[in-house]
């Protein structure tokens, strides 16, 4: 009649229960990431983080056998902050908040059930699983930049020691006979995080002292910098003999890897430096001689189930089934969909602009509609709205910024700031973000701002905000993004440029209210 209790109560129970509810209740936010490994090369290595954890887990079982499991209620007002930020990120489809909380999370929920003694001693497993989250994008962008400058610099310097004329601008290697681009994939972003995950390895496995750990860890940042240049490098080379084609296809991959290999044998070398450094291997004691015996009787006895497992158990069930109601939302179609938006309203007449396909998938819409509006005084509006129908749950991809698209098009960003417009159909009044650009003596004034069905902001975080709101109360809404772009006539005031946006905004809003209404596809939740 004990068994079933028993069972209930033991430790590897509890930890197998939780593992399986958190997999289950954190599924959106886990098949995105697995998404991104299947899909960008610079992260297909995060297969075999959890593999590569779990096996340091093992590793660990004798010294679990040793420690007090004991729940530790402190640690809840922190698991809760990161508990209801994962909910935003995952109802509100922030991948770049949902998904590093995956780790995060685990790491917290072990230590309010089992203690911090157990999970300061499965640090580094269960650390180690941080390397399997993407880099959010905007220190991606802002890293990306960096290390392409530097190992395109570093490149162009191992092209010229070949004796071969070259000349570096920007990201572009010029050699004379071909041009190469260090484009993103080259930057050297797939070498670095890869590294330092086998840099942590290395060092946990062939070094005892705490100095050589962290040496063996930070010359990763070298390592995968420097191995990347030699790439680029060799590629310039070659490309100078055979042309450009050996930038691309089979060597482009091929020398992926072997530079991934060569980068393993510096980091080698940097490990046997160390060894010859003091203290040397052999003058200290080892960390398994300093290890108790193993009392496998700490660890098998069953225990009690506490609160905090029960309380875990419930706060993952919470999270499953609000990821789950909002999943089964439909998604709001349109007829026609956004791409037969108005052409003609009020005073403005327009003419449709094509937009590529995969543009409007890495802006993050799942459809767009781009037109050029002109009115009887040969005033020129630009307007693009992207239209997402399935607007919750965590996605890799979101809405992009004008901040960083358009200066990338050769405009300069001249100003930036919040700019209310009034007397907007439905909405009273809504705080756009205005920006002015500017780019061979033309000035263009740029609003942007993301809207639901009923409410507008222009922050991308807001909005988020706002579609978690929506979800929380399983109100089914799209999600848009709007950015119309008004020229500012040649000697025209900035102030009488805007006066003549914020009327085109509200005379547009009239109408893609009337349009929202009529082309959406009613379905029922």
């Amino acid at each position: 009649m004990n068994f079933p209790k028993a069972i209930w109560n033991d430790i590897r129970f509890q930890a197998l229960t939780l593992f399986v509810l958190f997999i289950v209740a954190y599924w959106v936010p886990i098949k995105t990431l697995v998404t991104i490994w299947l899909t960008n090369e610079d992260y297909s290595y995060g297969f075999l983080i959890p593999i590569v954890s779990a096996y340091l887990l093992w590793e660990k079982r004798k010294e679990l056998g040793n420690l007090e499991i004991k729940s530790s209620w402190v640690v809840l007002p922190l698991l809760l902050i990161f508990y209801l930020l994962s909910l935003y990120g995952t109802l509100g489809s922030s991948g770049n908040i949902s998904l590093p909380s995956i780790p995060i999370l685990i790491i917290l929920f072990t230590a309010f059930c089992f203690g911090i003694a157990l999970t300061k001693s499965l640090a580094l497993p269960l650390g180690f699983l941080i390397f399997m989250v993407p880099v959010p994008s905007s220190v991606e962008l802002s890293l990306g930049i960096f290390l392409k400058a530097v190992s395109s610099t570093m490149g162009g310097l191992i092209i010229r020691a070949a004796d071969i004329p070259v000349f570096v601008n920007g990201n572009v290697i010029d050699i004379g006979v071909t041009q190469l681009q260090v484009v993103d994939a080259c930057s050297g972003m797939r070498y670095l995080f890869a590294l330092l995950a086998l840099g942590v390895l290395y060092a946990y496995f062939f070094e005892r002292v705490t100095w050589k750990r962290i040496f063996c860890v930070l010359a990763t940042i070298p390592i995968a910098i420097l191995t990347n240049a030699l790439r680029i490098g060799a590629t310039g080379i070659l490309a100078n003999s055979y042309g450009a084609g050996v930038a691309e296809g089979f060597f482009h991959g091929f020398s992926g890897w072997a530079i991934f290999m060569v980068a393993f044998a510096f980091l080698f070398l940097v490990g046997r430096i160390l060894r010859l450094l003091p203290p040397r291997p052999g003058t200290i004691a080892e960390t398994a001689t300093n290890q108790k015996p193993f009392n496998n009787k700490i660890i098998s006895e069953p225990k009690m189930a506490s609160g905090a497992f029960y309380t875990s158990i419930a706060l993952l069930i919470v999270f499953g089934l609000l990821t789950l109601s909002t999943h089964a939302l439909p998604p709001v179609k349109m007829q026609g969909g956004i791409a037969s938006f108005p052409l003609k309203f009020s005073v403005w007449v327009g003419q449709a602009e094509l937009v590529d396909p995969d543009i409007i998938i890495k802006s993050g819409a799942e459809e767009s509609f781009s037109a050029l509006y002109r009115n009887r005084r040969h005033d020129v509006a630009s307007l693009y709205i992207g239209y997402r129908s399935t607007a919750f749950l965590a996605n890799e991809n979101f809405f992009h910024s004008p901040t960083v698209c358009l200066p990338a098009s050769g405009w300069e960003e001249k100003e930036i700031a919040k700019h209310l417009i009034k007397d907007v159909p439905r909405f009273g009044s809504i705080t756009v973000t205005r920006m002015i650009i500017e780019r061979m003596g033309t000035r263009e004034l740029v609003y942007f701002w993301f809207q639901t069905k009923d409410k507008a902001t222009h922050d991308k975080n807001i909005n988020r905000f706002h579609l978690a709101l929506h979800a929380l109360a399983r109100d089914n809404t799209y999600d848009l993004f709007i950015r119309p772009i008004m020229h500012i006539n040649e000697g025209e005031r900035v102030e009488d440029a805007e006066k003549r946006m914020d009327q085109f905004v509200r005379e547009m809003m009239t109408e893609m209210l009337k349009f929202l209404q009529e082309k959406q596809i009613k379905e029922k939740v």
